[in-house]
């Protein structure tokens, strides 16, 4: 129904004329529906799609409309869009007591029943189960609160943009590459964080020392600056050794294709994109990673070496895109250039603006090198240090101002934002620079690359590196996880050939003020009688609480249907083990 002619149905039913009541009525019914989809999303987005649909002419807009209506379709769940950290501790807490009630009455089956039976648990709570290759630290994880709040944090901040992006609330004029929901949540993260680091320590058992953690996170690539330093050390090394092989330098874009874009710019407008299909983030960030590993192969096949810089940054709808430094021989470059456009073309190469963005090249000026070009990009995705009064072109507004957002979204998504290729791995360097005195004798590769890592010389660290390869050394720790995994092995120095430099054996263990680093209790009670095959009972007697942020849509309540199937004589009909 057009829209005036909507609103002369509306205006001549609320005047009492009865010609019309049929329409009328389905135009009421309609509001009423979108009344309740805005009560179901946070207050401010809410204000904002109650703006648009005005603006778009209102229940007569019949795609306006539907938008509205879609995102209330994905809003439901057992967490509120909106629900604050608290609430999503809560959840955590009866996520995790749930579980352990669900294995305490099981009747047998063992680990691996108790394993299945959890993983239906995690995805009525909307979290991936872990991928342990074995079933007891599997369901440990599924058994502790700590891990359901590490879960629900993720799958909830990631929910909650997917479904921002979809509205149209993430955009140019609006909320550039992340909701406000998002950045305040990562700023209360970073509070956090910064609050119980503040408070805790590390010692050394073997002598003794105590140091404030504060101060080791200030010296590590946690710190913005100490990150933003380092890459632009290791770019500069990148030019220098470009420089000695007569390479060249490129710089190009690589782009997502326009289904994964939620929005467009028209004018200079943020629009709907019809052709969006409601990809993620994070998956058009796995796409893009694909078409780079298919170049990357097809560069090595044909024995093509390149090197550099990949930078993963956000378009102002969430859409994430990359910069690329990539050196090379002239004539290498070229080829892998064209390799590369040929596989961001695969996909919908006729589509409209596909030949013009997908993939763009910006050849170096003379006697420019990537470390000029990287430090706008290193900067703006970091702390926007040196940037101050530049306009970001995405956003139209401060690079100052836009930083947190690119963050938020960063964080949100689980995107790494940087990554060299063809060069040196960085591990080594970082052990080697914790090391002050000599390794080896002078002038051997081992002993150059660690001078060059203590004179932050990137180039001569990796000169050295081709004269002598060298590794990490490791060694296996005879300890398990507090899940029960086998503790990863420990990085104990670097080798070149039959020489080996080690780190000092020190053993740390951080004391964090008034947290507890055991797990609960419950779960070793709950966990042993489960691997023994017997049922465990629970403190207070067997319940499954529900929470006030308990929204679920789907039928039925799966803890009763569970505890059903649990009394019945053949358990396989349940569990297919």
């Amino acid at each position: 129904m057009p829209q005036r002619e909507a609103a002369r149905v509306l205006a001549a039913h609320r005047r009492g004329g009865g010609v019309e009541s049929a329409a009328a009525n389905r135009l009421l019914l309609l509001e009423s529906e979108i009344a309740a989809v805005l009560r179901l999303l946070p207050d401010r987005w809410a204000g904002h799609l109650r703006g648009e649909l005005r603006r778009a002419g209102g229940v007569g807009n019949a795609v306006a409309v539907g938008r509205v209506l879609s995102t209330g379709e994905e809003a439901g769940g057992r967490l509120s869009l909106g629900a604050s950290d608290e609430e999503i501790r809560a959840a955590a807490k009866e996520a995790a007591e749930e579980a352990a009630a669900l294995v305490s009455v099981a009747p047998g089956g063992g680990l691996a029943a108790a394993r299945w039976l959890l993983a239906k648990h995690c995805a009525k709570w909307g979290v991936e189960a872990p991928d342990c290759r074995d079933d007891g630290p599997a369901v440990r994880r599924m058994l502790c609160a700590r891990w359901y709040l590490r879960r629900l944090r993720r799958a909830h901040v990631r929910r909650a943009e997917g479904v921002a992006i979809r509205a149209g609330l993430v955009r140019r004029g609006l909320w550039i590459y992340s909701s406000q929901d998002a950045v305040e949540r990562r700023q209360a993260q970073r509070a956090r964080n910064a609050l119980a680091i503040d408070r805790a320590s590390v010692c050394c058992l073997e002598t003794g020392e105590d140091i404030d953690l504060a101060g080791v996170v200030a010296a590590s690539v946690a710190n913005p600056e100490v990150k933003r330093a380092e890459l632009m050390t290791r770019v500069k090394g990148c030019d220098a050794v470009a420089a000695d092989r007569g390479c060249a330098c490129e710089f190009w874009t690589l782009t997502a294709p326009g289904r994964m874009h939620a929005q467009r710019i028209v004018g200079g407008v943020a629009v709907v994109n019809d052709r969006f299909d409601g990809t993620t983030p994070k998956e058009a960030q796995a796409y893009l990673s694909k078409v780079w590993a298919r170049a990357r192969a097809a560069w090595k096949r044909r024995g093509l070496e390149v090197f550099g810089l990949r930078t993963a940054e956000p378009h102002h709808d969430g859409t994430p895109h990359w910069h690329l430094i990539a050196y090379g021989r002239r004539r290498e470059l070229r080829f892998a250039r064209r390799l590369l456009r040929v596989y961001a073309l695969r996909e919908a190469p006729d589509e409209e603006g596909a030949r013009e963005h997908r993939f763009k090249v910006l050849e170096a000026r003379a006697g420019t090198r990537g470390a000029a070009y990287a430090a706008k990009y290193v900067s703006k995705n970091i702390d926007g240090k040196g940037l101050d009064g530049q306009i970001d072109a995405e956003g139209e507004r401060k690079i100052s101002a836009s930083v947190r957002r690119v963050d938020a979204w960063a964080a949100a998504w689980g995107i790494r934002q940087f990554q060299f290729f063809g060069t040196p791995a960085i591990t080594a360097w970082r052990v080697l620079r914790r090391m002050r005195s000599p390794v080896a004798l002078p002038g051997s590769a081992l002993e150059r690359a660690r001078v060059a890592a203590d004179d932050g010389d990137f180039a001569e660290f990796w000169r050295a590196c081709e004269a002598g390869p060298i590794a990490i050394s490791y060694r296996s720790v005879d300890r398990e996880t507090a899940y029960g995994d086998p503790a990863q092995p420990k990085v104990v120095g670097v080798e070149e050939g039959g020489r080996r430099a080690e780190l000092p054996e020190k053993t740390w263990v951080i004391s964090w003020a008034g947290v507890k680093t055991r797990l609960d209790e419950t779960i070793f009670k709950v966990f042993s009688a489960v691997d023994r095959g017997k049922s465990a009972t629970m403190p207070g007697g067997f319940g499954f609480p529900r929470s006030c942020v308990n929204n679920c849509t789907g039928s039925g309540d799966f803890s009763s249907a569970v505890v059903g199937a649990l009394g019945a004589d053949d358990f396989s009909r349940w569990w297919p083990g």
